[in-house]
């Protein structure tokens, strides 16, 4: 990378991470700004990897995410049930061997290796990157975000 794009690699880097702490850490109030900053950070670093397409996507999901998750001020009530019934059972094994079914195709999983038609849109390498080398940690950050977006729109409409 020339000097330019590692600068702004950085930049963006940086203001994704900053909202991530920010929206963890932050008052209630400042939630939905630190979101967003990471949406347009998370947004950045793919643009600056040349995947165009996969940051377009990140940008629109993430924005949705940061609305639906930070738009409510207010602590977030889980109402957790503390016996153990057999669809709560069910659910846990279902986890368990979806996790079992990941960690098989991270780590024997193969990819057709796909040519890329310029540095616009290079998707292709950015998913080989992804899936090839941190395939599960890949669905796992997938699986918090949908975890995170399921909360908000829980709480979201028992306050509505």
């Amino acid at each position: 990378m020339d000097l330019v794009l590692t600068v702004v690699f950085f930049i963006c880097a940086t203001l994704a991470v900053a909202g991530a702490l920010g929206a963890a850490l932050a008052p209630d109030a400042w939630r939905l700004l630190a979101l967003l900053a990471m949406a347009v950070g998370t947004a950045g670093l793919l643009a600056s990897l040349s995947a165009g397409f996969a940051a377009a996507v990140a940008l629109v999901c993430l924005v949705a995410s940061a609305l639906v998750i930070g738009a409510g001020a207010g602590p977030v009530r889980v109402d957790v049930p503390t016996g153990s019934t057999l669809p709560a059972q069910i659910g846990a094994a279902a986890a368990a061997v979806l996790l079992a079914v990941l960690v098989v195709v991270a780590i024997a999983g193969t990819f057709a290796v796909g040519a890329g038609t310029g540095p616009d849109i290079d998707s292709a390498a950015l998913g080989r990157a992804f899936f090839g080398r941190d395939a599960l940690a890949l669905e796992a950050v997938g699986a918090a975000l949908l975890v995170a977006l399921a909360v908000g729109a829980v709480a979201r409409s028992r306050r509505s």
